[in-house]
């Protein structure tokens, strides 16, 4: 699964951050799963460094995309690359081929993220449930 998580504003970053503070409990990206975290804007990278918060996506594993089109056009990083492959992403359009060959699901980001975080498709209070 790779998923994809694609903050627009500030507030969604804030909603990420608060999925990625899982890493004190020793919540990583497992094998086999690659999140990438591509920021919508600019300014949502440059707050996202000035509040301290690119720390905690990359302990968790994520991989770190600037702005520009991407998985979303299937002409970067985060479009899959074989029919094998689930994506979970929070772009706003699926239709097929629309992120590569394989199967895309969209969802939320914090939903992107714990889905991630947990190697399967999975809501953020799942995610949160598991590790009470």
């Amino acid at each position: 699964m790779a998923a994809l998580a694609r903050p627009t504003s500030a507030k969604t970053s804030i909603i990420i951050t608060r999925c990625s503070r899982g890493r004190p409990r020793g919540l990583r990206v497992p094998r086999g799963v690659t999140l990438y975290l591509q920021f919508g804007t600019s300014e949502v990278r440059d707050y996202c460094v000035k509040r301290g918060y690119i720390e905690a996506f990359e302990r968790a594993g994520a991989i770190l995309l600037q702005p520009s089109c991407g998985a979303c056009a299937n002409c970067g990083p985060g479009s899959s690359t074989d029919a094998g492959q689930v994506t979970i992403s929070a772009i706003n359009r699926n239709f097929p081929g629309r992120s590569g060959l394989g199967q895309v699901w969209l969802a939320s980001p914090p939903t992107v993220v714990a889905s991630a975080l947990a190697g399967r498709i999975a809501s953020f209070a799942e995610l949160q449930e598991q590790y009470r």
